[in-house]
């Protein structure tokens, strides 16, 4: 699987532990976002998947059992030396009827071999989760999503692009797309 891992085992015979994983001060919580955490077998594991450039810093994982709290540091860092994913413009607001076109564009730089177009995902947000997927066209580093004369108040929301190199997964920060609704 893609992404930063972060593994804390157990001691045997620890029962009833609460673990909590916190990265940058901020507590993780399995679901939200790009975060996924599974403990068993004595092991939690905290996965960043895709993992995105906000993710580097430090977490800790806190097991509380009896009365005890053990901790480890884990640094999450060096995916933004593989994979770089720059928003033209984190806003953008066009209006419904306009026939220019209204494009969200993103330039991808990679360290570990060029993604395609067919390597490259815009997907748009639902209450923070992929939602919905459309391709990209590509030119040169720079990939694009063009909404067209026949856009909608409806594709207004938060986009992002989701890039896969090597059999890895990198998603950008999201774009904010307003599609104003004609007069």
């Amino acid at each position: 699987s893609s992404g930063i891992n972060a593994e804390w085992p157990l001691r045997p015979g620890e029962k009833k532990i609460k673990i909590q994983w916190t990265c940058n001060g901020n507590e993780m919580v399995h679901g939200e976002g790009n975060v996924k955490i599974r403990t068993k077998n004595g092991n939690s594991e905290l996965e960043f998947k895709p993992a995105k450039l906000s993710d580097k810093g430090t977490c800790t994982c806190s097991a509380e059992g009896l009365g005890t709290t053990d901790s480890v540091d884990i640094q999450v860092g060096g995916v933004e030396n593989e994979v770089t994913i720059t928003p033209k413009v984190t806003e953008l607001t066009c209006k419904q009827g306009d026939a220019s076109s209204c494009v969200i564009e993103f330039d991808v730089t990679s360290t570990i071999g060029d993604p395609g177009a067919n390597d490259v995902k815009f997907w748009k947000l639902k209450d923070g989760e992929l939602d919905e997927k459309s391709s990209s066209s590509k030119e040169g580093n720079t990939f694009s999503r063009v909404f067209g004369q026949w856009k909608k108040p409806s594709r207004s929301g938060q986009y992002v692009v989701v890039v896969t190199v090597k059999g890895k997964t990198y998603q950008s920060e999201p774009v904010t797309l307003t599609v104003l609704p004609k007069d």
